[in-house]
């Protein structure tokens, strides 16, 4: 029988760190691919993709490199699919609203992460194409919303850069009215820069965005990156409505609801 997560955290706690042999986990979180849980003062997360080891690797360059904090793991375990790092400061954001100057450290941000060259991160993360056509697949819905997002499927963009791919309010901490830092790294990629936009706009809406564009120092979206940004937004929105509704957190559900008024403006969403 496989082993549940919990277990799998359990099992490397054991072998990596021996002097939490027997630990208290506290269940953090879950999405779609990961479990999370505290034990004392780390983070221990499982997940069922990507490899633990090349996200260490990658956070270990990205680090020094942005203004936000990111895990910095202590051990990982490629046959477990477990990392552990120390607590960051601060809390998810899902669920609350983002705190007053948190578009503009995260504009900084994506500025930064943006600007890493590329060839420094190109063996550690794949190269992910983008094609908006390939988000069709699998996507359910209120039947209008679907309708809207196939008939408005923009073409792929052309620019790449070291993405996050989803930076949304679930991977962003905030401590003290200000955001502290950014987790999951296992969706990393060389990519279009539109996904890292995406969530900002599913989660903040457009004024939030535009505060994020104005504070981004690098090339800024034209027409049709920001037809992408839309649509990119639109699928992350019925996504979390999918995960929700297929017991994942019911805060996803609140927040993607909440996000169907600026993303389909006009559109029943039942």
């Amino acid at each position: 029988m496989p082993l549940t997560t919990a277990e799998r955290a359990v099992r490397a706690l054991r072998v990596h760190a021996p002097d939490r042999a027997a630990p208290e986990l506290t269940e953090l979180g879950r999405g779609l691919d990961h479990a999370a849980f505290r034990c004392g003062d780390l983070v221990v997360r499982v997940g069922d993709g990507g490899d633990v080891r090349r996200e260490r690797d990658l956070l270990a360059v990205v680090g020094p490199r942005v203004s936000l904090a990111v895990p910095a793991p202590v051990f990982v375990d490629g046959r477990l699919g477990v990392m552990a790092y120390p607590m960051l400061p601060g809390r998810p954001l899902l669920g609350r609203e983002l705190p007053a100057g948190s578009a503009r450290r995260l504009g900084a941000f994506l500025t930064e992460l943006h600007a890493i060259e590329l060839p420094l991160v190109a063996h550690l993360v794949p190269a992910d194409p983008a094609d908006p056509g390939d988000w069709l697949e699998d996507l359910t819905g209120p039947p209008a919303l679907l309708a809207e997002v196939r008939a408005t499927v923009p073409p792929p963009g052309t620019r790449r850069v070291l993405a996050h791919t989803d930076l949304g309010a679930e991977h962003l901490l905030e401590q003290d009215g200000a955001v502290t830092g950014v987790i999951d790294w296992s969706d990393a990629a060389v990519t279009d820069p539109a996904l890292d936009f995406a969530r900002l706009l599913r989660d903040g809406g457009p004024g939030f965005l535009r505060e994020v564009l104005d504070a981004y120092g690098l090339q800024r979206p034209d027409a049709d990156a920001t037809a992408r940004i839309a649509f990119f937004a639109r699928c992350a929105a019925l996504e979390d409505l999918a995960h929700a509704r297929d017991g994942g957190a019911a805060e996803y559900a609140t927040a993607a609801t909440a996000s169907l008024a600026w993303l389909f403006p006009g559109l029943p969403s039942s």
